[in-house]
């Protein structure tokens, strides 16, 4: 793989987390109605694991996006 095939590859990993780790701030937590009760779809899933790393996806997805911009632009 070329260099800038791969900084377009960490561009769109970094804008993926950016949105994954974005959707807590959206979407609120979904309904539980007792302790042991866990998801009941997909979606639901989805959005408890972005709330327990929100702020970990968000800062990998920023470096990740920051840095291939800026390795896109040197070029």
């Amino acid at each position: 793989m070329s260099l800038k095939a791969i900084s377009y590859f960490s561009l769109i990993i970094g804008t993926a987390l950016i949105f994954y780790g974005a959707l807590p701030s959206v979407f609120a937590y979904p309904y539980s109605d007792d302790p042991n009760s866990g998801p009941s779809n997909i979606w639901e899933l989805t959005l408890m694991i972005s709330y327990k790393g929100w702020i970990w996806l968000l800062i990998i997805g920023l470096v990740l996006s920051v840095f291939s911009v800026l390795k896109l632009r040197r070029k």
